[in-house]
Protein backbone atom coordinates (compact mmCIF):
# COMPACT_ATOMS: atom_id res chain seq x y z
CA UNK A 1 0.00 0.00 0.00
CA UNK A 2 1.66 3.51 -0.97
CA UNK A 3 1.61 5.48 1.99
CA UNK A 4 0.15 9.26 1.27
CA UNK A 5 1.54 12.48 3.07
CA UNK A 6 -2.19 12.50 5.43
CA UNK A 7 -1.33 9.05 6.61
CA UNK A 8 1.67 9.54 7.48
CA UNK A 9 0.92 12.60 9.48
CA UNK A 10 -1.72 11.02 11.15
CA UNK A 11 -0.08 7.54 12.27
CA UNK A 12 3.16 10.36 13.20
CA UNK A 13 0.97 12.78 15.18
CA UNK A 14 -0.63 9.14 17.16
CA UNK A 15 3.46 8.24 17.98
CA UNK A 16 4.78 11.92 19.23
CA UNK A 17 1.60 12.69 21.14
CA UNK A 18 1.28 9.25 22.84
CA UNK A 19 5.13 9.39 23.66
CA UNK A 20 5.18 12.81 25.15
CA UNK A 21 2.44 11.96 27.06
CA UNK A 22 4.38 9.17 28.66
CA UNK A 23 7.64 11.33 28.61
CA UNK A 24 6.08 14.01 30.90
CA UNK A 25 4.40 11.05 33.23
CA UNK A 26 7.08 8.48 34.53
CA UNK A 27 8.96 10.99 36.94
CA UNK A 28 6.81 13.01 39.13
CA UNK A 29 4.74 11.37 41.79
CA UNK A 30 1.03 12.77 42.49
CA UNK A 31 -1.51 12.70 45.44
CA UNK A 32 -4.26 11.06 44.54
CA UNK A 33 -6.36 14.55 44.97
CA UNK A 34 -4.55 16.02 42.65
CA UNK A 35 -4.94 13.72 40.05
CA UNK A 36 -8.32 12.94 41.16
CA UNK A 37 -8.65 17.08 40.22
CA UNK A 38 -7.18 16.94 37.13
CA UNK A 39 -9.15 14.27 36.10
CA UNK A 40 -11.95 16.23 37.01
CA UNK A 41 -10.61 19.31 34.68
CA UNK A 42 -10.19 16.75 31.75
CA UNK A 43 -14.01 15.77 32.42
CA UNK A 44 -14.66 19.36 32.53
CA UNK A 45 -13.34 20.35 29.84
CA UNK A 46 -14.99 17.42 27.62
CA UNK A 47 -12.31 16.08 26.34
CA UNK A 48 -13.50 12.39 27.48
CA UNK A 49 -16.69 12.92 25.35
CA UNK A 50 -14.68 14.28 22.16
CA UNK A 51 -11.94 11.35 22.38
CA UNK A 52 -14.72 9.30 19.96
CA UNK A 53 -14.98 12.48 17.60
CA UNK A 54 -11.60 13.27 17.74
CA UNK A 55 -10.60 9.52 16.68
CA UNK A 56 -13.15 9.61 14.26
CA UNK A 57 -12.05 12.56 12.32
CA UNK A 58 -8.31 11.76 12.67
CA UNK A 59 -9.37 7.83 10.40
CA UNK A 60 -11.78 10.35 8.29
CA UNK A 61 -9.00 12.17 7.38
CA UNK A 62 -6.91 9.67 6.38
CA UNK A 63 -9.16 7.38 4.85
CA UNK A 64 -9.07 9.40 1.32
CA UNK A 65 -5.62 8.86 0.99
CA UNK A 66 -6.38 4.74 1.18
CA UNK A 67 -7.05 3.02 -1.87
CA UNK A 68 -11.18 2.08 -2.15
CA UNK A 69 -10.57 -1.69 -1.86
CA UNK A 70 -8.57 -1.50 1.39
CA UNK A 71 -10.40 1.40 3.04
CA UNK A 72 -13.40 -0.77 4.97
CA UNK A 73 -10.28 -2.64 6.25
CA UNK A 74 -8.17 0.09 6.98
CA UNK A 75 -11.11 1.62 9.15
CA UNK A 76 -11.62 -1.73 11.12
CA UNK A 77 -8.13 -1.74 11.70
CA UNK A 78 -7.76 1.63 12.46
CA UNK A 79 -10.55 1.63 14.71
CA UNK A 80 -9.72 -1.82 16.51
CA UNK A 81 -6.35 -0.05 17.22
CA UNK A 82 -7.43 2.83 18.57
CA UNK A 83 -9.99 1.86 21.09
CA UNK A 84 -7.13 -0.56 21.92
CA UNK A 85 -4.88 2.34 22.63
CA UNK A 86 -5.69 5.56 21.65
CA UNK A 87 -9.62 6.18 23.76
CA UNK A 88 -10.40 7.83 26.82
CA UNK A 89 -10.45 5.31 29.12
CA UNK A 90 -7.18 4.07 28.08
CA UNK A 91 -4.73 7.54 28.40
CA UNK A 92 -6.88 9.26 31.23
CA UNK A 93 -4.53 8.52 33.63
CA UNK A 94 -1.68 9.62 31.84
CA UNK A 95 -3.46 12.46 30.62
CA UNK A 96 -4.70 13.46 34.45
CA UNK A 97 -0.78 12.84 35.35
CA UNK A 98 -0.14 15.58 32.15
CA UNK A 99 -2.22 17.88 33.70
CA UNK A 100 -1.23 17.61 37.65
CA UNK A 101 2.49 17.98 36.41
CA UNK A 102 1.75 21.12 34.81
CA UNK A 103 -1.19 23.02 37.40
CA UNK A 104 -1.23 22.69 41.08
CA UNK A 105 -4.19 21.19 42.54
CA UNK A 106 -5.76 24.26 43.74
CA UNK A 107 -5.59 25.77 39.67
CA UNK A 108 -6.77 22.76 38.45
CA UNK A 109 -10.02 23.07 40.67
CA UNK A 110 -10.24 26.51 39.90
CA UNK A 111 -9.79 25.54 35.98
CA UNK A 112 -12.50 23.11 36.69
CA UNK A 113 -15.14 25.57 37.76
CA UNK A 114 -14.63 27.57 35.19
CA UNK A 115 -14.59 24.74 32.48
CA UNK A 116 -18.39 23.88 34.35
CA UNK A 117 -19.72 27.68 34.17
CA UNK A 118 -21.33 28.65 31.36
CA UNK A 119 -18.51 30.44 29.71
CA UNK A 120 -15.94 27.23 30.14
CA UNK A 121 -18.51 25.68 28.75
CA UNK A 122 -18.74 27.40 25.68
CA UNK A 123 -15.17 27.61 25.52
CA UNK A 124 -15.22 23.77 25.75
CA UNK A 125 -17.83 23.22 22.48
CA UNK A 126 -16.06 25.45 20.73
CA UNK A 127 -12.29 24.24 21.09
CA UNK A 128 -12.51 20.80 19.17
CA UNK A 129 -13.94 23.40 16.36
CA UNK A 130 -11.35 25.33 16.43
CA UNK A 131 -8.54 23.09 16.71
CA UNK A 132 -9.30 21.84 13.11
CA UNK A 133 -9.99 25.36 12.01
CA UNK A 134 -6.22 26.04 12.97
CA UNK A 135 -4.54 22.80 11.31
CA UNK A 136 -6.60 23.55 8.06
CA UNK A 137 -5.11 26.97 8.42
CA UNK A 138 -2.13 25.84 9.32
CA UNK A 139 -2.17 23.19 6.49
CA UNK A 140 -3.18 25.78 3.77
CA UNK A 141 -0.58 28.35 4.93
CA UNK A 142 1.94 25.11 4.25
CA UNK A 143 0.38 24.38 1.11
CA UNK A 144 0.46 28.19 -0.29
CA UNK A 145 4.47 28.71 0.56
CA UNK A 146 4.97 24.51 -0.18
CA UNK A 147 7.24 25.60 -3.38
CA UNK A 148 9.37 27.89 -0.63
CA UNK A 149 9.53 25.35 1.72
CA UNK A 150 10.94 22.80 -0.99
CA UNK A 151 13.40 24.83 -2.09
CA UNK A 152 14.93 25.68 1.31
CA UNK A 153 14.82 21.90 2.17
CA UNK A 154 17.04 21.28 -1.16
CA UNK A 155 18.97 23.83 -0.25
CA UNK A 156 20.01 22.62 3.30
CA UNK A 157 20.29 18.79 2.30
CA UNK A 158 22.48 19.58 -0.60
CA UNK A 159 24.44 21.97 2.04
CA UNK A 160 24.77 18.63 4.21
CA UNK A 161 25.98 16.67 0.89
CA UNK A 162 28.50 19.03 -0.01
CA UNK A 163 31.80 17.96 1.92
CA UNK A 164 33.14 20.72 4.44
CA UNK A 165 35.53 23.18 2.47
CA UNK A 166 38.94 23.14 4.21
Amino acid sequence: MKFKPALIALIWALLFSTASVNAQTTSTTFTPSHLKSAEQFLIATGINTQFNGMIENMIGASTAQIPEAKREAFIDVMKKFMSKYYSWDVLKDDLAKMYAAEFTEDELNQLTTFYNSPLGKKVGSKTPVLMQKGVALGQQTIANHRPELEQMMKDAFEKKDTPAKQ
